[in-house]
């Protein structure tokens, strides 16, 4: 079986995650990755805290 490799978050991505409303399985994916890498930067994690927070405040949706 093949891992399938997702590029880190950008402020792009990040964009469209928030125009969408809506967190993916992919998105999800792509954010564990990067908790998982240990060379991941500040910036990195202001995105995904970002993100993390409108899944809290209910800006976006969780979908399956």
């Amino acid at each position: 079986m093949q891992t399938q490799n997702f590029p880190f978050l950008t402020e792009q991505i990040v964009d469209q995650i928030f125009s969408a409303g809506e967190l993916t399985r992919a998105d999800r994916q792509r954010i564990q990755s990067m908790l998982l890498d240990e060379s991941i930067g500040e910036n990195e994690l202001r995105l995904i805290e970002r993100v993390m927070e409108g899944v809290v405040k209910g800006i976006l949706d969780v979908m399956n």
